[in-house]
């Protein structure tokens, strides 16, 4: 639809589900970096500044999703977006590798702060650093509502792509796709037959029986609640937050330890983050009772086709992944399970996800903010692989800096590193939800199951728990 904004005609298009949500988010937050996804990208080389800065102009320019824009009407409060025509961009350049490497990443983690203006201003910020230790690259600071981790991986391949080109000659990559082409194919969804299918697997899985909250710190949230309530039979549960205020632990698991699970994974055919998935649901059951029952949220970028991968912007949906096992089910049992009930959300992942979260609170009478997770789980499988040839013998950082706020109570993000390939943890969480010695005790646990279960693949949750 055509709009005049700032006195230009612009096409026009409402916001997706995905972007609903975080929009959402920022009606809860009293500050908007809440939203802001900030990551750095470095190379220990030389990096010629004028070729990488005409490298990012072009990327941007490549980018719609890189030049969006969010318009608030003021007479009726709809919200829309639009993409603003390519301008060259002078993006700044700072000299950091002087400083320590942490108080470099300090001032990094700082700008992640700032918020950006989501109504009419630029979404994105980059700069280009040297840090210490002789590694180069470029900073980005980029808001939720136009891009998730699967599209800031995506245009950091090009921004890399387009780089060795210039510098080396390499081949050109090919165009990106049309994030606004995704954005109408998104649209069309409301009223199709593929919506009504996923409405009809929901509302299914909302028949079934009341879920159970489980906590990642054990029962005593739950079993407080239900003192509070005077109602022992309470199966869900608060995660507490005030302002969102939150930070980030991470932990670097080894080459070997990671090629095990990959290895694992190959051997029996199953997804990698249905291992991990598979070790994050035991020490749930462990922490809380052995329980059977055990919703985990699942974040899905819903990028199967080529017009999605590449077309940037933010298509994650993030929904339950419920299983129901009894103790002696066996961990190969219990990873093509939680596999079975992962492939099938991803066949019904384009539900949106606020709609979903509403209907649970009509099926089960709860409160607002009543929850049945505790943990959200994310996995993005990105490796040196996916970089450059020139690049893969080349030392490689990146690094995701939290802005000091938080969206979500607690979440798990497990990432391949650029360098080696191995396993990087992040843990998300709000400060009032979660402390960095509760997260210690979970990586620690979950990282017991996961090797106790590829080394025992026979053996039953049961006996994986006692093992632990």
């Amino acid at each position: 639809m055509e709009k005049i904004i700032g006195g230009i005609k612009h096409d026009c298009y409402p916001l997706t589900p995905a972007q609903m949500v975080h929009m959402y988010t920022l009606q809860l937050s009293p500050t908007h970096e809440i939203v802001n996804i900030g990551t750095g990208t470095f190379l220990k080389t030389d990096l010629n500044i004028s070729v990488l800065r005409e490298a990012l102009n072009r990327a941007v320019e490549r980018c719609e999703a890189m030049r969006l824009r969010i318009w608030r009407d003021p007479e009726t409060d709809e919200l829309w977006q639009y993409v603003v025509p390519y301008k060259n961009r002078y993006f700044e350049y700072y000299d950091f590798s002087q400083l320590k490497e942490e108080k470099a990443h300090k001032i990094l983690e700082r700008w992640t702060s700032q918020p950006f203006d989501t109504y009419g201003g630029e979404l994105s910020r980059i700069v280009i650093v040297s840090m210490p230790d002789g590694y180069n690259g470029y900073y980005c600071n980029v808001h939720h509502a136009c891009a998730d981790s699967g599209s800031v991986i995506a245009f950091t391949k090009d921004v890399m792509d387009i780089y060795c080109h210039l510098m080396y000659d390499l081949p050109y990559p090919a165009p990106l796709t049309s994030y606004i082409e995704s954005v109408k194919k998104d649209l069309e969804y409301k009223d199709s037959k593929k919506a009504k299918r996923d409405e009809d697997y929901w509302h299914s899985k909302l028949a079934m029986p009341e879920p159970m909250f489980t906590d990642f710190a054990g029962t005593k949230r739950l079993d407080e609640l239900r003192q509070k309530k005077e109602n022992p039979d309470l199966r869900w549960c608060f995660l507490p937050t005030s302002d969102g205020a939150g930070s980030t632990v991470t932990y670097d698991l080894d080459v070997e330890s990671t090629n095990k699970i990959i290895d694992f994974a190959e051997k029996y055919d199953i997804p990698t983050s249905v291992v991990i998935l598979h070790a994050i649901r035991t020490v749930l059951s462990k922490f809380n009772n052995n329980e059977k029952d055990i919703t985990i949220r699942n974040f899905v970028s819903r990028r199967s086709t080529l017009l999605n991968k590449k077309c940037g912007g933010v298509r994650m949906h993030c929904l339950p992944l419920r299983t129901i096992m009894d103790p002696k089910t066996t961990v190969l049992e219990s990873m093509n399970i939680i596999n079975k009930e992962q492939q099938e959300m991803f066949l019904h992942a384009d539900y949106p996800t606020l709609k979903y979260y509403y209907e649970q609170r009509l099926a089960y009478n709860t409160e607002p903010g009543a929850e049945y997770h505790s943990v959200s789980f994310t996995y993005q499988p990105a490796t040196r692989k996916s970089l450059v040839p020139y690049l893969k013998d080349i030392p490689f950082k990146s690094r995701w800096y939290t802005s000091g706020k938080q969206p979500q109570p607690f979440y798990i993000t497990a990432m391949h590193r650029p360098g080696d390939g191995g396993l990087t943890f992040y843990f998300g969480y709000q400060k009032d939800s979660a402390t960095p010695e509760q997260i210690e005790f979970l990586y620690y646990f979950t990282g017991r199951v996961l090797f106790r279960s590829i080394e025992n693949p026979d053996k039953t949750i049961e006996d994986i728990i006692n093992m632990t």
